[in-house]
Protein backbone atom coordinates (compact mmCIF):
# COMPACT_ATOMS: atom_id res chain seq x y z
CA UNK A 1 0.00 0.00 0.00
CA UNK A 2 1.40 3.22 -0.56
CA UNK A 3 0.75 6.32 1.19
CA UNK A 4 1.09 9.73 -0.77
CA UNK A 5 3.85 12.33 0.07
CA UNK A 6 2.44 14.98 2.14
CA UNK A 7 2.04 18.09 0.07
CA UNK A 8 3.62 21.22 1.28
CA UNK A 9 1.67 23.83 2.49
CA UNK A 10 1.09 26.94 -0.21
CA UNK A 11 1.74 30.09 0.68
CA UNK A 12 0.53 33.10 -0.91
CA UNK A 13 3.00 35.70 -2.39
CA UNK A 14 3.09 38.86 -1.02
CA UNK A 15 2.74 41.99 -3.58
CA UNK A 16 4.18 45.12 -2.97
CA UNK A 17 2.40 48.45 -2.23
CA UNK A 18 2.01 49.41 -6.30
CA UNK A 19 1.00 46.49 -7.47
CA UNK A 20 -1.65 45.90 -4.56
CA UNK A 21 -3.11 49.36 -5.71
CA UNK A 22 -3.34 48.06 -9.53
CA UNK A 23 -5.29 45.11 -7.96
CA UNK A 24 -7.75 46.92 -6.22
CA UNK A 25 -7.87 49.81 -8.44
CA UNK A 26 -7.18 52.14 -5.58
CA UNK A 27 -4.80 55.09 -5.11
CA UNK A 28 -1.10 54.00 -4.49
CA UNK A 29 -1.15 56.00 -1.66
CA UNK A 30 -3.49 53.82 0.32
CA UNK A 31 -0.68 51.54 0.38
CA UNK A 32 2.56 53.12 1.09
CA UNK A 33 1.50 56.11 3.47
CA UNK A 34 1.15 54.69 7.34
CA UNK A 35 -1.71 57.03 7.94
CA UNK A 36 -3.42 56.11 5.39
CA UNK A 37 -2.79 52.27 5.77
CA UNK A 38 -3.78 52.83 9.89
CA UNK A 39 -6.87 55.05 8.69
CA UNK A 40 -8.11 52.65 6.48
CA UNK A 41 -7.25 49.24 8.28
CA UNK A 42 -5.71 48.18 5.06
CA UNK A 43 -3.71 44.53 6.53
CA UNK A 44 -0.27 44.55 5.59
CA UNK A 45 2.87 42.90 6.96
CA UNK A 46 6.29 44.99 8.11
CA UNK A 47 9.25 42.56 6.49
CA UNK A 48 12.83 44.76 7.59
CA UNK A 49 11.85 48.15 5.85
CA UNK A 50 9.52 47.04 3.37
CA UNK A 51 5.78 46.78 3.47
CA UNK A 52 4.16 43.71 1.80
CA UNK A 53 0.15 42.81 1.29
CA UNK A 54 -1.44 39.80 0.38
CA UNK A 55 -4.06 39.87 -2.16
CA UNK A 56 -6.43 37.84 -0.14
CA UNK A 57 -6.43 39.68 2.47
CA UNK A 58 -7.06 42.62 0.47
CA UNK A 59 -9.92 41.30 -1.33
CA UNK A 60 -11.74 40.97 1.98
CA UNK A 61 -10.69 43.91 2.95
CA UNK A 62 -12.08 45.41 -0.01
CA UNK A 63 -15.46 43.75 0.52
CA UNK A 64 -15.92 44.48 3.85
CA UNK A 65 -14.62 48.80 3.38
CA UNK A 66 -17.32 48.29 0.14
CA UNK A 67 -20.43 47.08 2.48
CA UNK A 68 -19.38 49.78 5.13
CA UNK A 69 -19.15 52.29 2.63
CA UNK A 70 -22.74 51.29 1.34
CA UNK A 71 -24.07 50.70 4.48
CA UNK A 72 -23.45 54.68 5.73
CA UNK A 73 -25.31 55.60 2.54
CA UNK A 74 -22.53 56.12 0.03
CA UNK A 75 -22.71 54.98 -3.67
Amino acid sequence: MKHPLPQPPVVEPMVDARHASRALNLPLYYFTKPKSREAKKIPFYRIGRTIRFRLSELDAWSAQHHRQHEAEGGE
